[in-house]
């Protein structure tokens, strides 16, 4: 089974330096060059999956829709961004004023635990499993598939599929591609987080954080 994991392209709040979170922005003129130089990507790759599949926000599913013109996207809830509670649609100027004692929190953790209405990660981390659990689950051991998500959604996806409770702070590029190859009759359903581990014992990584198709030149 393969699954290639793609962050979506530059967003309208990307290009303004402000979180996002669940908020509902639209691609940016670049984030609509880096999904074209994507999919230009893909064809050169010869990578035409079976299924595709996208958060339902609009920059997710905006870039699937450019990347795959020719094919149908299914929306799936738990790939949205995590909720960043009062962050959304604030730039980092703007929070340091309004809520800086939060601000000075999450700088030094990196996490959202601390800011207010913000989602948890254990929610975050159980929507990541739900997710990952139906494309191994409900598919066939050939299916090759696309998933187009968030940064934040991205980074518990890649620890569930590795099995592992410890999340990273990765430096994901709009229209980063993460490429797996798993082997599904390895999955174990036991999550360390919730008392039972999730992941697969016998994956590859092909891809991991892969965006060198925005440094090719767009148009003639």
């Amino acid at each position: 089974m393969r699954i290639v994991i793609v962050r979506h392209g530059q967003s309208v709040a990307n290009a303004q330096g402000r979180w996002q979170g669940q908020l509902d922005y639209e691609l940016s003129r670049e984030g609509e060059i880096q999904a074209e130089k994507l999919k230009q990507r893909f064809i050169r790759e010869k990578f035409a999956p079976d299924l595709i599949y996208a958060s339902p926000l609009k920059r997710a599913l905006r870039t699937a829709e450019i990347t795959f013109p020719e094919k149908k996207v299914f929306t799936i809830d738990d790939l949205k961004e995590g909720g960043a509670g009062v962050f959304e649609g604030k730039t980092m100027d703007e929070l340091r004023v309004e809520y800086p004692e939060a601000v000075a929190t999450f700088e030094r953790t990196r996490t959202f635990n601390t800011v207010p209405e913000s989602e948890s990660r254990y929610d975050l981390r159980k929507r990541a499993k739900t997710a990952v659990d139906f494309f191994i689950k409900g598919h066939n051991h050939d299916d090759e598939m696309a998933v187009f998500t968030h940064s934040g959604t991205m980074m518990f996806i890649i620890a569930v599929i590795m099995g592992t409770s410890r999340v990273w702070s990765l430096r994901i590029p709009n229209t980063s591609v993460f490429d797996f190859r798993i082997d599904p009759n390895s999955w174990d359903a036991v999550d360390p987080i919730g008392g039972m581990r999730q992941g697969a014992r016998s994956f590859e990584i092909r891809r991991f954080a892969d965006a060198t198709h925005l440094h090719l030149q767009h148009g003639p």
